[in-house]
């Protein structure tokens, strides 16, 4: 997960240039946590503004991690699957059991 934490990081410092040509500036950097299918993952991210357009966090829609959100596509994916063909009462056990994060049923 560290690793992970790192690229997520350092992916987002590669993104800084490009950005910037696009007319935003660096606003602030915000901390995000998202559950993935390795456990919870949290990472430092940079917001961007521009006058006239919308604040973004080019990290987050290049990950497809979506607004309020804190589940990774793997992880949603994982669970779909099982959840095809369990129950979701079995659905919850086999991924409390057999994951790094937790669900209810």
């Amino acid at each position: 997960r560290e690793l992970i934490k790192l690229a997520l990081e350092e992916v987002d410092a590669g993104l800084v240039e490009e950005t910037k040509k696009q007319g935003y500036q660096i606003e602030k950097k915000n901390k995000r946590s998202v559950v993935t299918a390795f456990g919870k993952i949290s990472y430092w991210r940079r917001r961007y503004v521009c006058p006239g357009k919308k604040a973004q966090y080019p990290l987050d829609k290049l990950m497809g991690y979506d607004k309020y959100k804190r589940y990774s596509v793997l992880a949603v994916k994982d669970v779909l699957q099982v959840s095809a063909v369990a129950t979701y009462r079995n659905t919850a056990l086999a991924v409390n059991t057999l994951s790094c994060f937790k669900i209810s049923h």
